[in-house]
C-alpha cells in the first residue's frame, strides 16, 4: 500500500534538515488540534475554545506529510521553496512582534524556524 506515495521519479537526495521541521510541524499541529491552548498559554496568548485554533492545527499538521516527501525524495527547486517560504514566515513573526501585536515569545518560535531553514539552505548548497 505505501508504495502508491513513493513517487515514480523520486530523485534519491535525501535532506536531514527536513526531518527536523517534520518532527516541528508535526508536534505543532498535533498541539494545536488537541490541546491549543497550552501552545497559546505558553506564548502569552489568549485562550480559544473557537474551531479556527484547531483548523489551523490541521492544516499545519498536513504540512507534515509535504515535509516527509521533501525530506525523502526532494527535488532540490521545490526544497528551495520552503526555506523562502519558511524565512518569510520568519519574517512575519518579527514584523507581528514589532508592531505589537504578537507576543515577544513569537520569536522564540522564529529563531527555531530560521535555524531549520538555514539548515535546509546549506544542504542544498553542499
Amino acid at each position: 500500500m505505501w508504495k502508491l506515495f513513493k513517487p515514480k521519479n523520486a530523485m534519491n537526495k535525501t535532506y536531514p534538515s527536513l526531518y527536523g521541521q517534520l518532527a516541528y510541524v508535526l508536534g505543532s499541529g498535533l498541539i494545536l488540534i488537541f490541546i491549543p491552548n497550552v501552545l497559546l498559554s505558553i506564548f502569552g496568548i489568549a485562550e480559544t475554545h473557537e474551531v479556527w485554533i484547531r483548523i489551523l492545527g490541521l492544516l499545519v499538521f498536513i504540512l507534515s506529510f509535504y515535509y516527509y516527501h521533501l525530506a525523502k525524495y526532494g527535488n532540490p527547486k521545490t526544497v528551495m521553496a520552503t526555506v523562502m517560504g519558511r524565512l518569510v514566515f520568519c519574517a512575519g513573526l518579527v514584523i507581528y512582534v514589532v508592531v505589537g501585536i504578537a507576543p515577544i515569545a513569537l520569536i522564540g518560535f522564529a529563531v527555531a524556524e530560521t535555524a531549520l531553514a538555514l539548515w535546509t539552505w546549506w544542504e542544498l548548497k553542499k
